[in-house]
């Protein structure tokens, strides 16, 4: 009879908690990472320094490296966004560096393109990064456009050899906000 009554209380509570949870609304996980408004960013390019050998001491550093090349009929512009906040933008065969304290971060990449269409799946991307302090991240965005079809595009993490490799062939990116 105990054990009935302490079912039926354990029961109760497992379904009041998950009534609970049901009410919360889910984190929005654009938001977390891009930022709550679009963003415009005049870019230029600079030519690019070599990879440093180690993160600064209590970070992690993170490079994001496009290696879609310039051409005419479509922009390449990418806004790159972490935590909820723009960090600027890349452009054809560009990367942009910053650091990051260690833990859990929520990156984004989102195709300014107009010209070309870019499918639903492809215009906004995010990727999640449990950084640590004293290591170097490299992630890689890439879009590929066919003729009468969406782009698609890709935002992926590399190993330092490739990471190293594509930011050795692009160059900086310092991007403005436009106001």
């Amino acid at each position: 009879m105990k054990a009935a009554r302490l079912f039926t209380c354990f029961a109760a509570t497992s379904v009041l908690a998950l009534a609970a949870n049901a009410q919360q609304t889910a984190p929005n996980p654009v938001a977390a990472a891009c930022g709550s408004t679009e963003a415009n960013f005049t870019i230029k390019h600079q030519p690019a320094s070599p990879v440093p050998a180690q993160a600064p001491t209590g970070k992690a550093l993170v490079y994001i490296v496009e290696t879609m090349e310039e051409s005419g009929f479509a922009t390449k512009k990418v806004n790159i966004g972490l935590d909820g906040q723009w960090l600027g933008a890349t452009d054809a065969a560009t990367h942009i560096v910053f650091t990051v304290d260690p833990g859990v971060h929520h990156l984004c990449a989102v195709y300014q393109g107009e010209a070309v269409p870019m499918d639903a799946e492809g215009h906004t991307l995010l990727l999640h990064l449990n950084a640590e302090a004293g290591k170097i991240y490299f992630f890689r965005y890439h879009a590929i456009f066919l003729k009468e079809s969406p782009g698609l595009a890709f935002f992926e993490p590399v190993d330092e050899d490739e990471g190293t490799y594509l930011t050795q062939g692009t160059d900086i990116a310092t991007s403005t906000l436009k106001k």
